[in-house]
């Protein structure tokens, strides 16, 4: 049997559970039960899917083997007592509001489309790991230099995974960002280039026996790829989360026990390449030896839409002015924020388009926002579904989600105002009131619609249609009614 076969097996299996844990997979084996498993694990060498059961279910509910089709010998399924990985947190990163959680830095990135801005990447339950957890949140970055110098900084919380709270949420990532300034880029990128690595290596799905390098604050501990790995993570006891489901990871065997605080730690090649981040420990005896699991970087990247930092970056440190926080953000050009709008345009309206803006594409720069607003004016223009205002645009129900009550950010959104010193939004404000004034050419070519790239769950409403324009992660559609 072929690896390519078992790692198809593998994620077809991780599928159905995760599936049926958010009730949409209806026909599935019986003992692909979400309530019934706690973690799956492939080890290639063993020829077998080894599954933990929770406590109760009796080995008897499992197959001894599971049929693959023609042209495959089945594959033996090998029961053993369920145990969630363990999310771990620690000093170096550190929430300075409640939840106070801490964790380790995975790397330096910057936003693709709009490099200016930049980011530390970290395990999502360390940055948000229970509902209080809010957009803006302060960070504390603390950084032991070569010469035994204390360096701290500051950061602000901008996007993390999983939500919190959503009991055994299935997801494929835990990982989130803080925002940095340009001075903690520079300190970061001199104080800490050791820390940088060489390049990404995204080949581990199943190279079993590879070794690796788990980068913690206290040293490095050497470890070694196991099996891929599919289960419950338990968040720390004083969180709100419970567990959530994590698919797609990775177990590894360390050489020294990992501790609380690892989350995030970087994992690497012994070529010195970024291959994952550090989620948790895992119990050796009912893992098949795992002592820990990571999940991959390279998804991360392409979900949050960033670059990481390596020692051969071509992007280099410039003179600018050193600062040790966040006062100085990235601003507008002097004299192009929000002036005197038409008269028949009311400054609440201009606000709730700039909210509107900010909630959707706030990550996206001025040409996503622009784009946004496009679909905004487009609507307005043709009084879609009887709307006569932008107001009443952007509030219109289950229209924009960044105003559906389960939005995390609303509470921020909605806390925005002229006065607001928030970089995104002062320029949301200009593009809100360029777009209502008549002077913003539309991008989009008529759209009326737009998703995320990024939806696990496509709507039914994009089925035969095309995207006439795309921007980050962002597609629109002018071909639906």
């Amino acid at each position: 049997m072929s690896r390519r076969v078992l790692d198809t097996v593998f994620t077809w299996a991780s599928g159905v559970v995760q599936a049926r844990a958010a009730d949409r997979y209806r026909v599935a084996p019986d003992w692909l039960d979400r309530d019934a498993l706690c973690w799956l694990a492939l080890a290639p060498d063993c020829w077998e899917l080894r599954v933990g059961l929770r406590h109760g279910v009796p080995p008897r509910a499992l197959p001894a083997r599971l049929n693959l089709g023609a042209g495959h010998p089945p594959l033996p399924v090998k029961a053993l007592p369920g145990c969630a990985a363990l999310a771990q947190s620690v000093p170096r990163l550190a929430r300075t509001t409640s939840p106070f959680e801490h964790g380790t830095a995975t790397c330096l990135v910057r936003d693709r489309l709009s490099p200016d801005r930049h980011y530390l990447l970290t395990c999502g339950h360390v940055l948000a790991s229970s509902r209080k957890a809010r957009w803006g949140d302060p960070m504390e970055i603390n950084l032991v230099t070569s010469r035994g110098d204390s360096v701290r900084l500051e950061g602000r919380l901008r996007e993390w995974l999983p939500a919190p709270g959503n009991e055994t949420q299935p997801t494929n990532l835990d990982a989130g960002l803080v925002e940095i300034d340009y001075a903690a880029v520079q300190r970061l990128r001199e104080e800490a280039a050791d820390w940088i690595p060489k390049a990404i290596d995204d080949r581990m799905a199943m190279d079993r026996g590879r070794s690796v390098v788990l980068k913690r604050c206290t040293g490095d501990v050497e470890g070694t790829i196991t099996l891929q790995w599919s289960g419950e993570v338990e968040l720390p006891d004083d969180t709100e989360g419970a567990t959530y489901f994590l698919s797609s990871a990775v177990g590894y065997t360390t050489t020294d026990e990992t501790v609380g605080g690892d989350s995030g730690a970087p994992v690497w090649t012994t070529s010195d390449a970024l291959l994952g981040m550090h989620i948790g420990a895992l119990d050796p005896e009912v893992s098949s030896g795992a002592t820990a699991v990571m999940g991959r970087v390279a998804p991360v990247f392409d979900w949050y839409s960033v670059k990481p930092f390596t020692r051969d970056d071509p992007a280099t440190l410039d003179a600018r002015p050193r600062t040790d926080n966040l006062r100085r953000l990235p601003q507008p050009p002097a004299g192009s924020l929000l002036r005197a709008p038409p008269a028949a345009l009311s400054d609440e309206e201009i606000q709730i388009v700039a909210k509107t803006l900010w909630g959707e594409a706030r990550g996206e720069g001025k040409s996503g926002m622009e784009a946004v607003a496009s679909v905004i004016v487009n609507r307005l223009r043709r009084k879609y579904r009887g709307c006569d205002t932008a107001a009443e645009v952007c509030l219109d129900p289950q229209q924009f989600s960044c105003w559906n009550s389960a939005d995390p950010n609303q509470a921020n959104m909605k806390a925005l105002n002229n006065s607001s010193i928030d970089a995104e939004y002062r320029l949301a404000l200009q593009v809100a009131a360029q777009a209502l004034g008549g002077g913003l050419p539309d991008p989009t070519r008529g759209a009326l619609h737009y998703v995320a790239r990024t939806l696990r769950s496509r709507p039914k409403w994009l089925l035969g249609k095309t995207p006439c324009f795309a921007i980050g992660n962002h597609e629109f559609y002018n071909d639906v009614a």
